[in-house]
This record gives C-alpha cells, sequence and structure tokens, in this order.
C-alpha cells in the first residue's frame, strides 16, 4: 500500500470525515486525494496534528474526525496519546502511515520498530490495529471501535507531490463552514 492509496482508502470510507495533518507526506496525499476538500491542516507543525484532532473531536462531537500521520511526525506529538486515551472521543480515528522514515526530510531510517498498534491499544479507553492493504485499512475504519489508532503499513513509496502553500486563514474558515454545516 501506498500514501495516497491508504488517503484514498480513508476518504472512500468517511467522506464525511474532517481529516487533520500537519505535514509532508501526509498533507500533499490527503491535499491530493480530496483536491484540497475542507481539511486540517498543519503548515510546519510537526507533532502537533493529534493534538489538534483531538481539540477539534472535543469541539465538533458530531464530526468524525480522522488525524493522517506519518510515523516521524507521530513519534514527535506521542504524548497527545495519553490525553487521548484520558478524553476518549468517539468520533476520533488516527491513522499512522507508517512506512518506518522520516520521509519528508530525506528518508532517513526510523531506528526502532514502532509497533503504533500494539502502544495505543495498550492504553486504556483506546483501540489499535495494523493495516496492509487499502482493504484492511477499510475493514479497521469502520470496525475499530474509537477513540482508535491504526497502523497503516506503508510498503511502496510514493510521493503524492508538493503541498503548495495554503492561507492559514482560508484553512480555518474552510474548517469552520464544514463542521457547521453538518
Amino acid at each position: 500500500m501506498n500514501v495516497v492509496e491508504a488517503v484514498r482508502a480513508i476518504v472512500d470510507t468517511h467522506p464525511e470525515a474532517t481529516l487533520v495533518a500537519s505535514l509532508g507526506t501526509a498533507t500533499s496525499a490527503v491535499r491530493h486525494v480530496t483536491n484540497d476538500g475542507p481539511h486540517f491542516y498543519f503548515g510546519a507543525a510537526m507533532g502537533s496534528a493529534l493534538a489538534g484532532a483531538l481539540g477539534l473531536a472535543e469541539a465538533a462531537p458530531h464530526r468524525q474526525v480522522i488525524a493522517v500521520l506519518g510515523d516521524g511526525d507521530f513519534l514527535m506529538g506521542a504524548n497527545s496519546l495519553w490525553s487521548l486515551s484520558a478524553y476518549r472521543p468517539t468520533n476520533l480515528l488516527v491513522v499512522v502511515l507508517a512506512d518506518g522514515a522520516y520521509s519528508i526530510t530525506g528518508g532517513q531510517a526510523i531506528p526502532t520498530p514502532l509497533r503504533l498498534a500494539e502502544v495505543g491499544g495498550a492504553l486504556e479507553g483506546l483501540s489499535g490495529a495494523v493495516a496492509d492493504s487499502p482493504d484492511a485499512l477499510r475493514a479497521e475504519l469502520t470496525s475499530l471501535p474509537q477513540p482508535g489508532l491504526i497502523e497503516a503499513r506503508i510498503t511502496e513509496s510514493t510521493w503524492p507531490g508538493p503541498s503548495p502553500f495554503v492561507d492559514p486563514a482560508e484553512v480555518v474558515r474552510s474548517v469552520r463552514n464544514s463542521i457547521s454545516v453538518a
């Protein structure tokens, strides 16, 4: 599975969801698949997407929120898992695009296996799962209790293209309009 296939599986399964990504490959894949849909992008804020998704899930409990993170990005904000475990929003899924590398900064290997599904599942109130294909990801997206963490194993390196500048104020307006309609 590559990052575009993974994000396409997310969007196909939850077309109404608000996606939250912070930078790099995850943001580029979300923007590519959704044609810059009303999703929340944190530009150059590595490690902040999970905390931002938690806040958005709390602010819009009627809305499905999905954090889409690279594994390097996840490592920078992993401490947010403990908040996720404490607050347990029933409208939040975390999908980590796990390729074992810091793809956006040159592909340096993450030196140890992350075992993200096990970490998520070890925290009280969280569920953890692994998906090795788009079909497996779709299945987990529909069956995993929320809040949940899905380790989407990326085995095919694909660059979805650059993520051009987007006006932060426009991102906020777009997300506000999108969640107020629901």
